[in-house]
């Protein structure tokens, strides 16, 4: 048979359109099939018949976190980026949660700069909501990953820095530039020193925090006589913890407060070992803090287990420096009678509604297993008076 070739080219356009038209059908067929099958899914599945708003709360509550409150690393087994493996209804659900992706903890060198791309796309997921970032490694950053904290700096307003390892005897804190930053955590986990002007400059450029904690061993480096002292004006809670040291040149992390002015503080954390030559110079800094922040704090705790506090507390023990103190609570490991007169002129004084004398050994400097009964009647009048006392250990409350 012979064909002319415009009648092949005739019938290859005809069998073209039918391909075209098939093609069609079978798209149509396998669309409807597929929403089918997501009506199907919606009848089967429980999380589908609930409304949205609800689901993106349930995925919320499946993050991990640590007992710190920080993130977990990006995990594929772990919420928010398991989601996206179950099902096409949870993904969508997922992506459409920015609280989801609110939360990232990230390594600073060398591995997390491999993850770049993901820090990125974790950033892009959780517009248009402020951020919570967790750094976790040395103090040397990655080129992506400091590229990555330049792109995100204004969106953190909660900002974790794990400073695990490193070569240096001392650490060197980048520098954050984090202007929205309402909430600061600095942790030095390794018998090592942290520069003291490195975090008060941390401080200095984070002028909207709101709270602070560091908890590391601290060296006194050099602090010129030209730095000049500031005001957190929004500040209103602060954690000092001071880790155990070997270190000759560290200092109590108490001398912050010759540097700066909270006077807007109503809670104040400090973990600190005191030593006979220091306690003068550590009274003295935080009775000078009080007076020149006049702050209404509210909480103070004061947690030591070897040195002498009464003498703070006794330099603060005047209404007019501390009025609107709610609660204390002090940990030591052995209390001598006079320290308890000292409270009991203190309870005299203030307004307070909780007290909490900690005693992590059940002894008093005289042996005596309990404190003396005319100073238990002393503390069960106040008691009387609607004080919420407990002066003990962890099993006994004297009072």
């Amino acid at each position: 048979m012979s064909f002319a070739p415009s009648e092949l080219r005739k019938q290859i356009e005809d069998l073209s359109s039918e391909i075209e038209v098939q093609k069609a059908v079978l798209e149509d067929l396998i669309h409807r099939r597929r929403q089918t099958q997501h009506n199907l899914n919606a009848v089967l599945d429980p999380m589908a018949r609930l409304p949205l708003e609800l689901q993106s709360k349930i995925f919320v509550h499946c993050l991990c976190f640590d007992e710190d409150g920080r993130a977990s690393k990006p995990d594929p087994q772990l919420a928010p980026m398991i989601f996206s493996n179950v099902c096409q209804l949870w993904r969508e659900i997922a992506l459409s949660t920015p609280e989801l992706w609110t939360h990232l903890r990230i390594e600073s060198a060398p591995g997390g700069a491999n993850y770049s791309q993901l820090y990125e796309v974790w950033l892009e997921r959780s517009r248009p909501l402020p951020v919570s970032l967790t750094l976790e490694g040395t103090s040397d950053l990655a080129e992506g990953v400091k590229h990555f904290i330049d792109c995100s700096a204004c969106r953190v307003e909660e900002f974790s820095l794990l400073l695990l390892t490193d070569l240096h005897y001392q650490y060197r804190v980048p520098l954050l530039p984090f202007r929205s930053l309402k909430k600061l955590h600095i942790v030095l986990e390794e018998e090592k020193s942290f520069r003291t002007h490195d975090w008060i400059d941390v401080m200095r450029m984070s002028p909207g925090l709101l709270h602070c904690t560091f908890s590391a061993s601290f060296s006194l480096h050099v602090i010129g006589e030209d730095f000049e002292p500031f005001t957190l004006t929004a500040l209103t809670e602060l954690h000092l913890k001071e880790r155990l040291s070997s270190n000759p040149g560290n200092v109590n992390p108490t001398i912050l407060f010759r540097y700066i002015t909270l006077p807007a503080l109503e809670r104040l954390h400090i973990h600190c070992r005191l030593t006979l030559p220091s306690l003068p110079d550590v009274v003295n800094d935080l009775s000078d803090f009080i007076i020149r922040s006049d702050p209404p704090l509210r909480s103070l705790v004061i947690d030591d287990s070897g040195s002498d506090w009464v003498a703070i507390l006794e330099r603060l023990a005047a209404p007019s420096l501390l009025p609107n103190l709610q609660h204390l609570a002090c940990r030591r490991r052995i209390w001598e009678r006079r320290d308890l007169e000292v409270f009991v002129r203190m309870l005299d004084m203030w307004s307070l509604k909780t007290f909490r004398l900690n005693i992590t050994s059940i002894r008093f400097c005289d042996g005596a297993a309990v404190p003396d009964e005319d100073m238990l009647v002393e503390l069960r009048r106040i008691r009387d008076s609607g004080v919420d006392i407990y002066i003990g250990d962890e099993q006994r409350n004297f009072v």
